[in-house]
């Protein structure tokens, strides 16, 4: 059996795309590296690797491998240095603005304490100014005492590529997270789009009400909506309740008396119920209370 192997390297400004292959060119591993001589170093250490392939590194692939490092790491050098993202600790996570600021930003929420203080989360949003205003959002949760884990992403997307998302609060006595998402695109007449979600922190289920729905008694009406507020009812069952402002949807350069008058949604206020377990939706009168637990900290890891 023939125990040559081939190493190669595909080398972009950000990453390494290294690319091991057998004599026969057949590959046998990949893996992607950042384009830094500190993780070039402690990442190129392919013995471990290797061995889980069955065949053993030698003394002068190793040399090799130094020899590469190096030089990588020189080219690197010459290179003008990424910018690196500046965090932004503890801000507001649903509208994060990059405009007229160059470098890429990292931006935490506080942490969100459950009742008991059993559950955390916390949300980032990853801005990169320099490509756009491309923006990534994740939402992390932890048991006490364990490490954190992503739960939700949400990626920039081609006609919205700027989004965000704000924790509300916990269920009370729960383990359900209450979280808004917003996604818009800069200079652009598309309107926003909004969504509520409530996720389990045990189990990472999401559930994400149709919140389209809450048209559905407008529907003769030229009607559309923001989402002013949500939480959860009192119900044994886990119901979310979204409130919302009703106004009369415009086209560009249209104004309210351009609509006829039977057509208009006119200035209202409605708070709706979504059953997690059921799915039913249904409206609610607007006195319905919220029911949240809300405990904030502010957010250790942007330090």
């Amino acid at each position: 059996m023939d125990s040559e192997k081939y190493i190669g390297l595909d080398v972009h400004q950000a990453t390494i795309v290294v690319a091991v292959m057998d004599s026969a060119g057949k590959l046998i591993m990949e893996s992607i590296l950042e384009t830094e001589a500190a993780t070039i170093l402690v990442r190129m250490s392919l013995r471990t690797k290797m061995a889980s392939y069955g065949f053993a590194v030698s003394a002068p692939f190793s040399i090799c491998t130094l020899v590469l490092t190096c030089l990588l790491a020189t080219a690197v050098a010459g290179q003008a240095p990424p910018k690196r993202a500046v965090n932004r600790p503890s801000q507001n996570t649903l509208s994060v603005d990059c405009h007229g600021n160059e470098k890429p930003q990292r931006v935490l929420s506080s942490v969100a304490l459950s009742e008991g203080e059993t559950w955390r989360a916390y949300v980032e949003v990853n801005v990169q100014s320099n490509l756009g205003c491309l923006h990534t959002t994740r939402l992390w949760v932890a048991k006490a005492n364990h490490p954190y884990r992503l739960v939700y992403l949400v990626p920039p997307k081609r006609d919205r590529a700027e989004n965000g998302m704000e924790i509300l609060g916990w269920a009370r006595n729960s383990r359900m997270l209450l979280a808004k998402t917003e996604l818009w695109q800069y200079g652009s007449d598309a309107p926003d789009k909004q969504q509520v979600l409530a996720l389990d922190a045990a189990t990472g289920e999401v559930y994400e009400p149709e919140l389209e729905a809450m048209l559905q008694d407008h529907k003769d009406k030229q009607c559309a909506f923001r989402v002013t507020d949500a939480g959860f009812s009192s119900d044994t069952n886990v119901v979310i309740l979204v409130r919302a402002k009703f106004f009369t949807a415009l086209e560009v350069d249209e104004t309210e008396s351009d609509v006829p008058a039977a057509k208009r949604c006119g200035d209202t206020e409605e708070t709706w119920s979504f059953n997690y377990a059921t799915g039913e939706v249904k409206q609610v009168g607007n006195a319905k209370p919220f029911h949240l637990f809300k405990k904030f900290l502010p957010n250790r890891q942007a330090k």
